[in-house]
């Protein structure tokens, strides 16, 4: 989503809401208009957390980098804060 909006303001469109997390942690969307002035959405949506084996809470929409960094012996709990 954020290439998406930087790609769209490059491009001249009009972004009306940034990318972002709208209606709680596991939606993510940019709002644009048209050239007609339509106002339209592109999103993605993830499931909730879950909790990790550790007790840990994997937390946002860069979960896979942290469980791959985690992987690899580089995870932290200061990692999961956004």
């Amino acid at each position: 989503m954020d290439a998406l909006g930087a790609f769209l303001e490059e491009n001249g469109m009009t972004v009306v809401d940034p990318p972002g997390e709208y209606y709680g942690r596991s939606y993510y969307a940019v709002y644009f208009t048209d050239p007609d002035g339509m106002k339209l959405e592109a999103m993605v949506y993830k499931p909730p957390p879950k909790q990790t084996a550790g007790g840990e809470e994997e937390i946002g929409w860069d979960r896979e980098f942290k469980l791959r960094s985690r992987a690899r012996g580089r995870w932290s709990r200061s990692s999961l804060v956004s």
